[in-house]
């Protein structure tokens, strides 16, 4: 189950506000400043025209002096006009673009040459202009006289300062309002979110939590707004089916076991059955020698009986192999599972098969890679007697040869192989290899048995085992162990 740090990036807390807060919170903001921009443009609108207002009140008289050359009567004009707290500067050109009058700072107004261009051209005109480091806003307008020919120009200016001082107070103000605004919508969002779902979602979270942790018996408690409450029931109804269901699964898998042991059983008894067809052959010759040899150790010397005893216990001890092999195939075993470290069992198997191994003068090589501390779940007794079963079937194999024994994880399978050097597998055969009595050694080496226990134990312990070509050039033979989770 993820940790709760990680699932909060994802909540219904997190996309309401990124999904429903957030586009509403921007949608105010661009409306706002939408709004904002125009107001402004409005009032800039608004402060250029009372510009305009007073150069046209004045416009008359300025033309009319000019025209006459009533110097006196421009200059009171232009003072009257100065008063007023909206003008910077008041300046009068004559149609040649020289200054005729002039009150304000001398920096705002324009030159002579641009004077005569802007007379010119005979239109009405504003602009900006930077004056030791400070907009100024410059309104022109023609002077005409009595029979609308333009004999001046006059220029009137205004600070930068008087507009954007009233707007960035504007401003100032409408984004506090915006800000105030947003973050009250936020609060009550956060605070209606942890009212209606929040603490119910944190409820569940936790219910969730201790069912995940196996509190199969756990319910959710039915509480908060409808939804919630039929999403709680659901949750609840689908965890009375799920132990219902895992309580049938438990019994089936019961008897479904029960029937497999049973079955297993009776192949074993059919399967002794067939062994009493070579039973007979298999313990007759090793019998036969062995009374042969005691009858000579009779009539011969004592040194040449020591030999011969010699012989009579080498084939005794292979009588109680394969008697061995035939009591473990055919009765009953339940397996007693303990942790088995994978290390510990190679070892003891090489051990008991250290004999065999100097008498076929085989080498043993051994590889554990990064997996030596590997355990397997099951009985040790049963795991050694299917290693040992196939290490000398190996030795039997490759007399003088080579093998290779090894041990790795593969995902979630631990995998011991046994290889050697010798001839390998008959394909004809290979299908049948691990059934009872099926075998590749002469008459009178081997009863069949060994890979059939190496099967029953590995099948036991609910593993598989593979047969493939080695690439030494015999036999790779690999059994595979599911692994448990704390290894």
């Amino acid at each position: 189950m993820p940790s709760r740090s990680i699932g909060l990036r994802h909540n219904i807390r997190t996309r309401l506000l990124l999904f429903v807060l957030l586009p509403f919170v921007l949608i105010i903001i661009g409306s706002g400043w939408y709004s904002l921009r125009t107001l402004e443009l409005s009032v800039q609108a608004r402060m250029e025209q009372d510009i305009q207002l007073i150069a046209r009140a004045i416009r008359p008289a300025l033309g009319h002096a000019l025209e006459y050359g009533h110097t006196a009567t421009i200059r009171r004009t232009v003072i009257s006009a100065f008063d007023m707290d909206e003008v910077y500067g008041i300046y009068i050109f004559n149609r040649h673009g020289r200054r005729i009058s002039a009150i304000g700072d001398s920096d705002a107004e324009v030159r002579g040459d641009e004077a005569a261009s802007l007379a010119s051209i005979g239109d009405e005109q504003a602009t900006f202009a930077d004056v030791d480091g400070e907009a100024v806003f410059s309104y022109f307008m023609p002077l005409s006289d009595s029979g609308g020919r333009i004999i001046g120009l006059l220029q009137i200016t205004r600070r930068g300062a008087d507009f954007t001082d009233h707007l960035a107070a504007f401003r100032i103000r409408a984004l506090t309002m915006l800000i105030g605004a947003s973050l009250l919508l936020i609060l009550v969002i956060w605070v209606g979110y942890q009212r209606a779902l929040g603490r119910h979602l944190y409820t569940i979270e936790q219910s969730m939590k201790r069912i995940g942790a196996g509190d199969l018996g756990h319910r959710l408690p039915i509480t908060g707004p409808a939804e919630i409450r039929s999403l709680c029931l659901g949750i609840n109804t689908m965890l009375n089916s799920i132990v219902a269901s895992e309580k049938k699964l438990q019994a089936q898998r019961d008897r479904e076991l029960a029937l497999k042991n049973r079955l297993h059983q009776s192949e074993k008894l059919a399967a002794i059955g067939r062994f009493s067809a070579g039973i007979a052959h298999e313990l007759g010759a090793p019998l036969s020698v062995a009374d042969g040899q005691a009858q000579r150790a009779l009539r011969r010397c004592e040194a040449q009986a020591a030999e011969s005893l010699t012989a009579i216990r080498q084939q005794l001890q292979r009588m109680e192999r394969i008697i061995r092999q035939l009591m473990d195939f055919a009765r009953p075993i339940k397996p007693q599972h303990r942790p088995v470290k994978i290390v510990e069992l190679i070892q003891s198997s090489l051990q008991q098969v250290e004999s065999d191994r100097q008498h076929s003068n085989t080498q043993i090589d051994l590889t554990t890679g990064d997996h030596s501390s590997l355990y397997i779940q099951g009985d040790r007794l049963r795991l050694e007697q299917a290693l040992i079963n196939l290490l000398r079937n190996a030795l039997q194999a490759a007399p003088g040869g080579q093998i290779e024994l090894h041990c790795e994880r593969q995902k979630d399978t631990i995998v011991l192989c046994v290889e050697d050097s010798g001839e390998g597998v008959d394909p004809s055969i290979k299908a049948e290899l691990l059934e009872p009595f099926v075998t590749t050694k002469p008459v009178g080496m081997g009863t069949g048995l060994g890979l059939a226990v190496v099967n029953a134990v590995i099948t036991e312990h609910g593993g598989q085992i593979t047969v493939e070509r080695s690439h030494l050039g015999g036999a790779r033979f690999c059994l595979n162990f599911p692994v448990e989770p704390h290894t």
